[in-house]
């Protein structure tokens, strides 16, 4: 064995072991000994790849394609190199050559998106995944990517994962492929060949979905047991223990987040959590704006980023921050909805219907955009229009009888639009449901003792104002039990001095009460409500 051979084999060996610093030497000397083999200088470049002198390996490329422009392994390496050091357009150079050569099609494609991406261009991005996708159906890097990146609504994704065309012996991969999206239907047959934590994560969120907390917990805690850094399940985890408000154990998964160094994105944004839970949302505000610093996909940290200033009311940093989610995430529809929110704050309607119908659009089911679109209504005094949607809304509530308390605002605007609407009766039924979910809320039983007050029916109506200020001090509610005990002992004093002229109480069916006036919110948007990373805070009509 001549010396050539020797040094080619040990190069070889130490690339393949990942020892770049020892193949560097042997690659020098080899490439001095045989100046003119393109294998040689091959093995040199893909020592320096492996040592990460980047700069280098592309130099060296594009040296060598000046004698041979067909070494198309060369090109791979030059493609890789040219990302890593961000030159895009040398990168997407390379890819395309790749790509012409009909040589590694499927990953300069999906290095080709990458660029697109980088650039702000995620619509290119979306075609090139796809493309790569259909050439290599088991290309799962370019599907995860999507998903990750959430450049298209789990709808789109999965439709387009039904067009592609798999060997009949894998279409398991299909199913598998659904599973990492957030509406896989558990209810079907298809968890049976998926892998377990991919069907254990898709039950987290349907329970999470549907409000049920401690189940959620349970079942997210045992996943974490097994993969305590998969960041779905962390900020799964994270999202119920704050909807629960149970600050230690937030403490407590910040402190064992920390001791990863790899995942400090991760651990920044539990820190965030933690703080946003106690209400210090300056503090939170700064700790998730780190976390996308970090991690500029991050898409949690920034819908909890904006929702930090929507809480301190800097309603423009606010939409500063949504905008920009939207256009990391163009497949995050809760972004176009908070950014709806954001302006019907600030009664610039016609806008806000713009961003809640394009949210529409793309999740024409999702209960908190439903809700949003009959408040704008209500405002511009449409109050049939506004009735239409919160029916639409409460009917697709994930958990009618025990909505979350970013939903159950939905209760108490169905209610009162069917007060103001005059079906009392209705409108008693919903209020009754609310108090239900929230009994500490004063602000609900204020409003269904009203109901009950302009049904005539004053002794219940006297008792849940009773109860509203137990709970609460409010004036304005202090003013209905006043006028419910006038009126009240009015009609005793009636019925007890019936021989009596002169007295004129006011009918309890003529009751105006359109010198006071008084906004109740719902919980979930006053007060200390907790919002989830992941959504936004429904709002609640004027009382």
């Amino acid at each position: 064995m001549d010396l050539v051979t020797t040094l080619k084999k040990n190069i070889q060996r130490f690339v393949d072991d990942r020892q770049p610093l020892s193949a560097l030497p042997l690659a020098e000397i080899l490439c001095e000994i045989s100046q003119n083999d393109k294998e040689s200088h091959l093995l040199r470049t893909k020592a320096l790849f492996e040592a990460r002198e980047f700069e280098n390996v592309v130099h060296a490329v594009n040296f060598a394609l000046r004698d041979d422009d067909r070494n198309m392994e060369l090109v791979a390496l030059g493609m890789k190199a040219a990302f890593e050091l961000g030159e895009l357009k040398q990168c997407v150079k390379f890819a395309n050559a790749l790509i012409q050569s009909d040589k590694e099609g499927v990953c300069a494609v999906c290095y080709i998106a990458k660029c697109s991406e980088l650039c702000g261009d995620t619509a290119e991005a979306v075609h090139f995944y796809k493309i790569a996708l259909e050439k290599d159906p088991f290309c799962v890097e370019a599907l995860t990517a999507m998903i990750k990146r959430k450049l298209q609504t789990p709808e789109e994704i999965s439709d387009f994962i039904d067009t592609l065309h798999l060997p009949p012996e894998a279409e398991i991969i299909k199913k598998c492929y659904k599973a990492k999206l957030n509406f896989a239907d558990l209810d079907t047959d298809w968890s049976q060949d998926v892998p377990v934590q991919l069907v254990l994560l898709q039950k987290v969120r349907r329970e999470y979905g549907k409000n049920n907390l401690h189940k959620a917990l349970l079942l997210v805690t045992n996943f974490l047991e097994r993969d305590p850094y998969d960041r779905d399940a962390v900020c799964l985890y994270l999202s119920i223990l704050v909807d629960m408000n149970a600050t230690p154990k937030l403490f407590e998964e910040a402190h064992f987040l920390t001791k990863s160094k790899s995942r400090s994105e991760l651990a920044v944004y539990a820190i965030g959590c933690y703080y946003y839970s106690l209400s210090n949302y300056e503090r939170a505000g700064r700790y998730f704006c780190r976390a996308t610093e970090l991690d500029c996909y991050f898409a949690e940290a920034w819908v909890a980023y904006g929702h930090c200033y929507s809480k301190l009311e800097e309603g423009e940093q606010a939409l500063g921050v949504y905008r920009r989610a939207m256009n990391f995430f163009p497949g995050l529809t809760e972004c176009l909805t908070f950014a709806g929110m954001q302006y019907s704050r600030i009664h610039q309607w016609p806008i806000a219907v713009c961003f809640f119908e394009e949210s529409l659009k793309k999740s024409p089911n999702n209960p908190l955009v439903l809700n949003e679109m009959g408040v704008v209504f209500v405002r511009n005094g449409n109050l049939q229009e506004a009735l239409k949607y919160f029916y639409q809304a409460y009917n697709n509530l994930p958990n009618r009888e025990n909505p979350s308390e970013r939903q159950d605002c939905i209760l108490f605007n169905l209610a009162t639009i069917l007060r103001k609407l005059g079906d009392y009766k209705e409108a008693i039924k919903y209020y009754s449901h609310y108090v239900k979910c929230r009994p500490s809320a004063g602000h609900a039983h204020c409003a269904l003792g009203f109901t009950y007050h302009l049904l005539g029916n004053l002794k219940v109506a006297i008792e849940h104002y009773h109860t509203a200020l137990s709970i609460k001090l409010d004036s304005f509610c202090r003013g209905l039990l006043d006028r419910a005990l006038s009126t009240d002992f009015g009609r005793n004093i009636n019925e007890l001095m019936w021989n009596k002229e002169g007295t004129n109480f006011a009918s309890h069916g003529k009751v105006s009460f359109s010198t006071i006036s008084k906004t109740f919110r719902s919980a979930s948007s006053a007060e200390s409500a907790i919002d989830t990373p992941k959504t936004s805070v429904g709002r609640s009509l004027s009382f």
